[in-house]
């Protein structure tokens, strides 16, 4: 069975397959429409993820989209997933399909898919999520890239956020990490929610519930203060692509010169940062001193690991913490693969 890890997360879509296929695209999602112009510069194939316009039918229909960054340059009515239930949010589903048929093998083969939900809304929502991915079937076709697949899934594991990243961070020295008696703790720093969770060791992994939990904080804290920032200063409004732009560079041009918001952003950072690590402490407590390793994952990660490092002797920045989940996720499919063997 081809086996791929999917991370539908909020600021972006991570996913990786078993040929070691890695695709990552912001999780924007706008109305498709035809580009009459589109076709006067040459586009190799690598570039289809710059250029996702898909059209999907199924059961409701035949709809169009711009999918990540062709959505956040030139869609229309742009925006993210962004609501906390996610799972049956129109978006969702174009999302799934753009990735998929990214991920998707050649040949048709079944096909098992691995995801994930932040930890609280896994308690909620997993049955939902998995229930969604059991029974979709729709077909997409990439407009411009003669690629059409018929995407459905012959099995389906949803897996909690953090747990998936740890699986990944551990794998290379397992060694060195299962230490019997000690803990390990992970923090995922995503767009809408930083999840926490915590593995106690002893012959095996026991989840430790009552020291993980999801924070509603993350990575879209910057953005919306980056947004009210410019409105300060410009007495307008930024759109979804310039706001993205400008947390990006800390930095926009704007009416004939450069804006530069790099010292409130970065004040911003640091106080995201110091919140995520006191309400982590506060739950983790004295059990704190028994850590083997705190490890950093998640896409947040980059902006916000020069102010989090400290929040344990040994604090470790995950290898790729953007696909941490993601490979993870994969790890959990090979596993199972080879339990059914």
């Amino acid at each position: 069975m081809f086996k791929i890890g999917l991370d539908l997360g909020y600021g972006y879509v991570k996913g990786i397959n078993e040929e070691n296929r890695r695709i990552v695209f912001p999780s924007l999602v706008g109305t498709g429409y035809k580009r009459s112009l589109s076709g006067l510069f040459d586009r190799k194939r690598e570039d289809i993820i710059n250029n996702m316009h898909i059209v999907i039918s199924g059961n409701e229909g035949r709809k169009e989209f711009f999918v990540g960054e062709l959505a956040r340059r030139e869609g229309r009515n742009v925006s993210y997933a962004f609501d906390e239930h996610k799972v049956n949010h129109p978006n969702t589903k174009a999302l799934i399909a753009a990735s998929a048929g990214l991920l998707f093998p050649e040949e048709d083969i079944p096909v098992h898919v691995v995801s994930g939900l932040p930890l609280e809304q896994y308690i909620h929502q997993k049955e939902e999520l998995k229930g969604m991915l059991k029974s979709y079937k729709l077909i997409v076709e990439f407009k411009g890239y003669d690629i059409v697949k018929i995407i459905k899934f012959e099995k389906v594991t949803v897996f909690p956020q953090a747990a998936g990243a740890v699986y990944y961070a551990i794998m290379g020295d397992l060694k060195r990490y299962l230490v019997r008696g000690s803990y390990l703790g992970l923090v995922d720093i995503g767009f809408r929610t930083t999840d926490y969770i915590v593995f106690y060791i002893n012959d095996k992994l026991t989840l430790r519930e009552d020291l993980s939990g999801t924070l509603d904080i993350g990575m879209s804290e910057v953005n919306n203060t980056a947004d009210k920032l410019f409105t300060e200063r410009t007495g307008t409004k930024l759109d979804i692509p310039e706001l993205m732009e400008l947390v990006r560079q800390d930095r926009i041009f704007y009416r004939g010169r450069e804006m530069n918001f790099e010292g409130e952003l970065n004040s911003v950072k640091y106080e995201l940062a110091r919140a995520i690590k006191d309400r982590i402490k506060s739950v983790w407590g004295s059990k704190l001193d028994f850590f083997n390793t705190v490890f950093l994952a998640g896409g947040g990660v980059k902006a916000l690991s020069g102010y989090l490092t400290d929040i344990y002797d040994n604090t470790v920045i995950v290898k790729d913490a953007q696909f941490a989940n993601t490979r993870g996720f994969l790890k959990v499919a090979e596993i199972e693969g080879k339990g059914e063997e």
